[in-house]
């Protein structure tokens, strides 16, 4: 998974750039540079930590188990730059999650890997998942990434795990469905 995580930094290229309910998790808020706050319903047991690059750069959430076995849930934050300052539409967003599928599958056990649509209270995306073909034993097995916009913010997310924690990929996801931007 290791090339495969690698791309998740090619991956996040692409952000050029209400909350539900969810039981058993608590609303958490992030400040976004210039643009906002980024409100997220994480999941009890998993802890957050926001990693803020320097010059204002799009920041990556980190989430993780508190114990038991290690996950990791990456959430990059982006925003529209650049002349238009549009947030790319669902075909552009489609066209990325592809081509990063694409790239992908030779190293997954499918080798084809279907991309599915997600829909969020606040927008929509697209994502994918993959098992690597050759785990190390300290890489992690199964890989689900993807984008999905939440108002006018991209989230480009990365859902690292092992056997028996479909659990924290459906979390994950629900996640994702349940984000919401609250503009400056």
């Amino acid at each position: 998974m290791r090339t495969i995580y690698a791309r998740v930094l090619c991956f996040t290229s692409i952000l050029v750039t209400a909350s539900a309910g969810i039981a058993g998790a608590s609303s958490q808020s992030y400040n976004l540079p210039d643009h906002g706050v980024l409100t997220l319903l994480v999941p009890d047991g998993w802890a957050s930590q926001f990693k803020q690059p320097p010059n204002r750069l799009p920041p990556t959430i980190v989430l993780k188990p508190r114990s038991g076995m290690p996950f990791e849930v990456l959430v990059t934050a982006g925003w529209p730059t650049g002349p238009d300052n549009k947030v790319p539409d669902d075909a552009a967003m489609r066209s990325e999650v592809v081509a990063a599928a694409k790239s992908a599958a030779s190293q997954s056990v499918e080798g084809v890997l279907p991309v599915q649509e997600i829909k969020g209270v606040d927008g929509s995306g697209f994502y994918f998942a993959a098992t690597d073909r050759a785990t190390n034993p300290r890489e992690y097995k199964y890989l689900t990434q993807g984008v999905i916009r939440v108002g006018r913010i991209l989230l480009a997310f990365t859902v690292l795990t092992n056997d028996g924690q479909e659990q924290a990929v459906r979390s994950a996801l629900k996640m994702l469905r349940s984000a919401a931007h609250s503009p400056m």
